[in-house]
């Protein structure tokens, strides 16, 4: 069985935005794996901000209509994370035991919720281990 794989939103950005380099490579290859794979995990946060950090009128990754069509792609085929009272309770305590700020502790609340073993972000220290929940930063050199 393949591992499920939780993605972060600037995984994700990365994976659209064509202005960002070696890391558009690396993030378009590991959703593309997810795909693959059926392995893709996100959270409703994740498909929020992604939205909204792709859509800025001022640095535009992808326009509306087509964030929109990347949403609901995900949203009909991968495993989709929805907050409840004891994901935000996690994350208030996230906040306080392991100092993240209180959305980080909500996409590690979420990885936790959906029993994920890896979630690929660059917003944590990478190989670290919190509770079962292993940080991988995909754009890390190796």
């Amino acid at each position: 069985m393949t591992d499920r794989l939780f993605i972060d939103t600037n995984v994700l950005l990365y994976a659209y935005d064509r202005n960002a380099g070696r890391k558009h490579e690396i993030a378009k290859e590991l959703i593309k794996k997810c795909w693959l794979q059926t392995s893709g995990v996100i959270s409703i946060q994740v498909l929020c901000e992604f939205f909204v950090r792709a859509t800025r009128p001022n640095n535009t990754i992808v326009y509306a209509q087509e964030a929109a069509a990347i949403i609901n792609n995900l949203s009909d085929y991968w495993q989709i994370i929805i907050p409840d009272v004891f994901m935000i309770q996690e994350a208030i305590r996230g906040s306080k035991v392991y100092c993240f700020s209180f959305w980080d502790a909500m996409i590690w609340a979420a990885a936790k919720k959906s029993g994920i073993k890896k979630l690929y972000t660059e917003d944590f220290q990478s190989g670290q281990v919190v509770e079962e929940v292993v940080f991988v930063d995909p754009f890390k050199e190796v």
